[in-house]
């Protein structure tokens, strides 16, 4: 037991030499959006929207998701955050404050989500805002943002990257 604890701090803590300033300074940006845009309790996802964006794209590396030949790029996870064409006009349509995305044709918005890390950051903030009011706990919050009710595969390795998120965070790598 006390191998297992000591093998699991070390991953963690051999890990944080893995990420790039790069790829910091994105989470970076992901925490400081996060912690702007409370859901209806008041609370804030930036550990949760950090660990998401480091499962979804490495934290800013991979930005182009689910993407097959033949099919619109707008029709892929795009950005940081890998965010769909459809999930941010969903969020503009339910959020008054971003009602604007709507005005954007498909390849801006797509645009914006590739270069753009504050911008995927506001939408996946918004989203994960959505996800918590609206389902009945955090672990479907979660597995929402991977289009699942109950997604335990991707909740998990989400959760492994909470491990590291707070590891960086208590380093003082993150705020």
């Amino acid at each position: 037991m006390i191998f297992r604890v000591f093998l699991s701090i070390f991953l963690v803590l051999s890990s944080l030499s893995a990420l790039s300033e790069k790829q910091l300074k994105t989470l970076q940006q992901i925490r400081d959006i996060a912690k702007t845009i409370p859901n209806k309790k008041g609370e804030t996802f930036e550990n949760t929207l950090s660990a998401i964006c480091l499962t979804e794209s490495s934290a800013g590396v991979n930005i182009i998701g689910d993407f097959k030949k033949g099919v619109p790029i707008t029709k892929a996870s795009l950005g940081a955050m890998q965010i769909q064409i459809a999930t941010a006009r969903f969020m503009g349509k339910v959020y008054k404050p971003i009602k604007w995305v709507n005005n954007l044709s498909d390849a801006k918005l797509a645009n914006r989500l590739l270069t753009d890390v504050n911008f995927s950051a506001i939408i996946s903030a918004y989203y994960m805002r959505w996800l918590s009011d609206y389902r009945k706990s955090y672990y479907s919050a979660v597995s929402g943002y991977n289009g699942g009710l109950y997604n335990k595969k991707y909740y998990t390795r989400v959760a492994k990257n909470m491990k590291v998120v707070r590891a960086y965070v208590k380093k003082g790598l993150l705020k």
